[in-house]
């Protein structure tokens, strides 16, 4: 069965592992895409570049989807956004944007399955446990409906009996399940970006830099970006001491 996979690459740690784990472990062709969807942290889309060239995937599509930005307006982290306050769901969670990057990657992969003859299509998404606490479009229920949504639409599915659906390996692991993955498969972390301020260092106080460095304390590595950090929170600086990883200075300031 020949298979190909379209990796949905933003730069940050959990698509990069997605990638390596695709190029490694998947017998199929890997094509990457990541979307500009308006959002402040664009420094991710040049470490997703970075990485696509490193794995050697076949094709990298870089769509830029600013011009409808205001379809997420109700976020933060695009640019021009407001934030939203909301109760069971994080601050940093933007409306159905998993499902319209999985829809753009599913029409993708249809194309390839019927321009190329794949009998196989996949959308790599690295959604994962962690995040269904804070987003509702990360759960396995919403990954399970929607990969069923594509093979119903799709004509490949109906005419040929292709076979298309969302690929979530990571779905029900945690954040430093998945670094442990990428330590296996020798993901270069430090091309990966998290930080959602947009600066050029990550802050060390968002929250996407928080749950980055917790995620690696949990995996017992240290973050290779810990020298980059404006600052380090101090728990991570106490962990590092303890731990005594050498060449790790902690250079971002700690107060």
């Amino acid at each position: 069965m020949s298979t190909c996979c379209v990796v949905l690459l933003s730069g940050g740690l959990d698509s990069a592992t997605l990638l390596w784990k695709a190029k490694k472990e998947l017998d199929a062709d890997v094509y990457a895409l990541t979307l500009i969807y308006g959002q402040k942290h664009r420094k991710e889309v040049e470490c997703a570049k970075r990485l696509s060239t490193l794995a050697g995937v076949i094709e990298h599509r870089i769509v830029d989807l600013s011009s409808i930005s205001w379809a997420f307006y109700a976020s933060r982290l695009v640019e021009g956004g407001v934030e939203v306050q909301l109760s069971k769901v994080s601050r940093d969670y933007v409306p159905q944007r998993n499902l319209v990057f999985i829809a753009l990657a599913a029409a993708w992969v249809e194309s390839l399955v019927l321009e190329r003859g794949y009998s196989r299509g996949l959308i790599g998404i690295a959604v994962h446990r962690y995040e269904t606490m804070g987003y509702p479009d990360t759960r396995p229920e919403f990954v399970e409906a929607v990969s069923r949504a594509v093979a119903l639409g799709s004509a490949a599915v109906v005419e040929r009996k292709a076979e298309i659906c969302v690929w979530a390996p990571f779905v029900n692991m945690t954040k430093a399940d998945i670094i442990r993955e990428g330590v296996r498969l020798g993901v270069p972390y430090e091309l990966t970006w998290s930080c959602y301020r947009g600066g050029e260092r990550p802050c060390g106080t968002c929250f996407s830099c928080t749950t980055r460095l917790r995620s690696f304390m949990e995996a017992g590595v240290p973050d290779p970006l810990t020298d980059m950090y404006e600052k380090l929170p101090e728990w991570y600086v106490q962990w590092l001491k303890v731990h005594r990883f050498s060449g790790i200075t902690g250079g971002g300031s700690q107060q």
